[in-house]
This record gives structure tokens, C-alpha cells and sequence, in this order.
């Protein structure tokens, strides 16, 4: 096989086409078993990620399949040829909020473009929700599950027995955002930790020294978030007030007044702070209202900073300091890499870090 001019076909879908052929023309007989991976690329002049890739899409398009207990891939019953590999079901934040629902469009995108059926269930933060739904998926013919580990109190023991629920019924799985600690699993995230520490820095530069950072309950994104702060700090030889690390449960700030009010009780207790600094929307949300109750509405001399992509407008803010995660392309790996994993159950396990973008201020410090 040979791929030639910027138009070529890549050599995977060649590679499919004769493979396809070779099907549907009889050559090869339903239940026969596929030369190895190996064997193929010897035969075709190409790599075995090449042959990979081709033997994966066969496999979702309905023409292979894998057999339990037994190495390959098999021709199947040319009656279930254009069968789907199944629902793919997915369990996210919030999906009316632009995190969640961004993810969502880039695993739909995807799956439908391979016309592969979603199952949606908009998780909310709610550990038994996700749990009752992901029980209910063991009695349906799912083919695999898409989550982002549910953000809650004891977060890596609820997460496992979500994911032991999965693994008892031999439901291939990825994690996208977060991943579980001590767990080894197909996972694709941003780089939280990289992202946070390049924010602290740009607000290092603009000359703050005592910043005050919000942050929400354990999970592995909001502590790699932390990590890149202090990371920041230090390396700015900056000795830490830890009293400028705010701690609340995001889960209850913005319906809880008590968890409004600790907020409010900790913001003074922090003493003098120059920049806030808040590690995602719904904090953000909630520590702008206790900022300025704390400090009096007209004071403009607090700089505001997110992580998180905000609705500024829709705040009546202009432009923070902040990251764009590539949640859309998180969503399209996590189901590629799903699929992928199910065309392939022995595969390596993938865990794929994206890269956000940073979007830099560049006016003057406020009070300047």
C-alpha cells in the first residue's frame, strides 16, 4: 500500500477497504479468524498501529468482532454486519453549565459520526445518582461508559465503588477530566496542574503577593489546580500564608447559607489579600459575593482571577485572567479511546493529558 499527494487516503482506510472487500465478497467466512496483527502488517507494507486502526473501525462498523477466551479478531454473521457496538453511556457535571456540556458535544460528535447511540445521565455532583444510574446500566446491552468521577465528600472511595460496579459487569470504561487516585484506567485530562501555576505566575508578575485562592472539595483536578499554585508561589519565593487557601464544599456554596457564611468567616480570617483567585466557575460565583461583603463592594483594589472560562458579560466583568480547557476535545478522546478499547479489550490502557490555553490580562494592576 502506498499513500501519496496531500488528498491521499490514509493507509488505514485502504487498508479497511480490502479487508471489507475480502468480506463481503466471501473470502473470508464468518467466524474465521483474521491473520495476527503481525501478519497483516508484513502482509500490506504498514505498521501494526495502522492495522490497529483499520481492524478497530471493522470492529465498530459490525464486521469483526473479538470472542471471549480466544486471541483475534473473527469474521462475524454478515446478518449483523452493520449492528452498533451498543449504547455508550456517559455520566457528566452539569450539563448546563459550558464545562459539561462542551465534553458532551465532543463524545457525541464522535460516537454519532460512527452512529454509535449515547446514554446521558447529568450527574450533578451526586454520588448516589450516578450510582443508581450506572446499576441500571448493568441490565442494558452497554457497551461501554464515558464519566468524569463525581466530585463529592470521600471522593476516591465513592469513585471506586462506582468503578467496581463497571468492572463487576465487564464494562469497559474511560474517565474523562479526573482521574482516581491509584487507579490505573483509561483516562484523557488537561493539564490542571500547568494551567494553575501559569495563571499564579501571571499574577506574580503583576506584582500580588498575597493571593487568595478558593478552592473546592478533593478531586484530583481541583488538587493538581492547588499543587500548581504553590508551585507558582515557591518558586516566586513567596513564603505561603496558608490562611490564603480557602477550602469550601462547592458542592453546597451556592444553596447552603452556613457554607456562605464559613466562606465570608474564612475570607476575614485570611487578613489582607491583593488578588482572588477562585479554581473554578461555581467558586468563583460564590467568592465574588463574600469578597465583596467582606470587603465593601467599591473596592476595586482586589484583583479577580479564574481558572475556569467564565460568562464575563453575563457577570458584568471584563476579561480575567483565566484558562480555556479543551473540554471539547477531551469529549472526543475519552470516546475515542473508549471505542478504541473496546475494538481492543488487551490494548494498553491511555491516559492522555490535553493542554488549555491561557488567556492573560494585560492592563495595569487595579488601584495602579
Amino acid at each position: 500500500m502506498t499513500e501519496t499527494g496531500r488528498e491521499a487516503v490514509p493507509l488505514y482506510e485502504q487498508l479497511k477497504e480490502v479487508l471489507r472487500e475480502g468480506i463481503t465478497k466471501g473470502n473470508l467466512s464468518p467466524g474465521e479468524r483474521l491473520p495476527s496483527e503481525r501478519a497483516l502488517a508484513i502482509e500490506h507494507g504498514v505498521s501494526r498501529i495502522t492495522v490497529k486502526k483499520a481492524l478497530s473501525d471493522l470492529i465498530i462498523e459490525g464486521l469483526l468482532e473479538h470472542l471471549p477466551g480466544r486471541k483475534g479478531s473473527f469474521v462475524r454473521d454478515p446478518g449483523a454486519a452493520h449492528e452498533l457496538v451498543g449504547l455508550i453511556a456517559v455520566a457528566i457535571d452539569d450539563v448546563r453549565e459550558s464545562f459539561g456540556s462542551q465534553i458532551l458535544r465532543g463524545i457525541e460528535d464522535y460516537l454519532w459520526g460512527r452512529r454509535i447511540h449515547t446514554l446521558i445521565c447529568n450527574a450533578d455532583r451526586d454520588i448516589a445518582k450516578v450510582e443508581e444510574y450506572f446499576r441500571s446500566l448493568l441490565k442494558l446491552e452497554v457497551a461501554g461508559v464515558i464519566f468524569a468521577p463525581v466530585i463529592d465528600v470521600d471522593y476516591r472511595v465513592a469513585n471506586r465503588r462506582l468503578v467496581s460496579l463497571l468492572e463487576g459487569a465487564r464494562i469497559p470504561y474511560t474517565l474523562v477530566d479526573r482521574h482516581i487516585p491509584g487507579l490505573l484506567a483509561n483516562y484523557v485530562g488537561a493539564n490542571h496542574e500547568e494551567s494553575s501555576r501559569t495563571i499564579t505566575e501571571h499574577l506574580i508578575g503583576r506584582g500580588h503577593r498575597r493571593i487568595l485562592l478558593l478552592r473546592g472539595l478533593e478531586c484530583t483536578s481541583m488538587s493538581e489546580r492547588v499543587e500548581g499554585y504553590r508551585g507558582a508561589m515557591g518558586a516566586a519565593g513567596i513564603a505561603l500564608d496558608e490562611r490564603l487557601i480557602v477550602e469550601v464544599n462547592d458542592n453546597l456554596i451556592e444553596s447552603d447559607e452556613h457554607e456562605a457564611s464559613r466562606l465570608e468567616e474564612h475570607l476575614r480570617a485570611a487578613g489582607e489579600f491583593t488578588c482572588f483567585y477562585a479554581l473554578n466557575y461555581r467558586l468563583f460565583r460564590a467568592g465574588l459575593r463574600a469578597v465583596e461583603a467582606v470587603a465593601g463592594r467599591g473596592d476595586t483594589s482586589i484583583e479577580l482571577a479564574v481558572h475556569d472560562e467564565i460568562p464575563f458579560q453575563e457577570l458584568g466583568l471584563g476579561s480575567l485572567p483565566h484558562c480555556v480547557e479543551p473540554t471539547y476535545e477531551m469529549g472526543r478522546e475519552s470516546a475515542r479511546v473508549l471505542i478504541e478499547h473496546i475494538g481492543d479489550p488487551n490494548g494498553a490502557i491511555v491516559q492522555k493529558i490535553l493542554r488549555s490555553r491561557f488567556v492573560p490580562v494585560e492592563e495595569p494592576p487595579r488601584g495602579s
